[in-house]
């Protein structure tokens, strides 16, 4: 069998607990599942360059600064963000304190799905924008810069979705945003009818590409044709540009099982199976997975996926940044 690229991109669940109670997850009713050892984090493959550290709640897992720990020393390229629901916010600091000590370049997702009570509704928590806002801050305190709001799209908080992206940049904190799909192997094997109001997503989505276009930085332009790609996929559920669910990217679940990505749920191997990533990786389980994807998989399109395929194809990014930069922004 021949060889296949190592991942340069993935999501790594490390544990499947949650003091959340989001609408468009069900991660939260696990009472239980198996989690690895940090020293089977040691395993990751060193070609990936972006590893999303996710959960469940990823700081309730007490040996968090552990598990970075392991991946950093398997990744020593890669750009690693935490994403946490920020409920716990004095915890947060103590354990970003020790995490800082290990890696000064991580980043830190925090999950805003609306400003105000619109967060306490799709979270379900009491107080949830305070919360997540006061861990934002401690975590500023610190003297960390590399720190996001992230947007999830469903029907309760579409109207929202322009309201987060300015909160955030009045903050002066990135934005990333993403659209609920439904998934067997994460977010508790939930199905959904994500079905937003197309014509509130549009106006929401022309004020936050047209905002992201008016400046004069590279990364900002990607992330507007992210943007724009996951308008196109929420309208037409196609993908924009091909991307590559277990080739260049994969998800982990907590147990070490490993898939092509967060809702293609065909089982690659465990790693805690294999001596090593790349007997994980070229396995006749992980081939037959791949196989299935070309035939059998649905589209799916979120950033994690979108990052390695906008890398893929350069020019076509570029051509779209100048034409609508330049030309007028077509969400067509």
């Amino acid at each position: 069998m021949s060889s296949i690229p190592l991942p340069i991109d993935c999501v790594i669940g490390i544990n499947y607990i949650c003091n959340s109670r989001c609408v468009m997850c069900d991660i939260w009713k696990i009472k239980s599942f198996p989690e690895l050892l940090p020293e089977e984090y040691l395993k990751l493959p060193a070609s990936l360059l972006d590893v999303n550290i996710s959960g469940g709640e990823t700081f309730l897992r007490k040996d968090i600064p552990e598990v970075i720990r392991a991946v950093r020393t398997a990744c020593p390229q890669a750009r690693v963000v935490i994403s946490t629901n920020g409920f716990m916010p004095a915890f947060i600091e103590q354990q970003m304190k020790k995490i800082l000590e290990i890696d000064p370049t991580i980043g830190v997702a925090i999950s805003i799905d609306g400003v105000g009570a619109m967060h306490e509704t799709v979270r379900r928590i009491p107080d949830a924008y305070k919360k997540s806002t006061e861990t934002l801050e401690r975590l500023q305190s610190l003297g960390m810069k590399n720190l996001r709001f992230a947007f999830t799209i469903i029907p309760e908080n579409v109207t929202h979705f322009s309201k987060v992206y300015d909160d955030a940049c009045e903050r002066r904190i990135q934005f990333t945003h993403s659209y609920a799909q439904s998934s067997d192997n994460y977010f508790g094997g939930i199905h959904i009818m994500n079905d937003p109001d197309l014509r509130v997503l549009r106006q929401q989505y022309e004020h936050i590409i047209g905002r992201e276009l008016q400046s004069w930085n590279l990364k900002r332009w990607a992330r507007a044709f992210y943007a724009y790609s996951l308008y196109r996929f929420i309208n037409e559920k196609k993908q924009v540009l091909n991307n590559d669910p277990g080739t260049r990217f994969f998800f982990m679940a907590s147990d070490g099982v490993v898939y092509p990505s967060v809702v293609h749920n065909y089982a690659m191997g465990n790693l805690k199976n294999f001596n090593s990533w790349g007997e994980l990786w070229n396995s006749e389980e992980a081939e037959t997975a791949r196989a299935k994807v070309r035939t059998e998989g649905k589209p799916a399109w979120m950033i994690c996926t979108a990052r390695t395929a906008i890398k893929k194809h350069p020019w076509q990014v570029a051509s779209w940044v100048v034409k609508n930069k330049f030309f007028g922004l077509e969400l067509v």
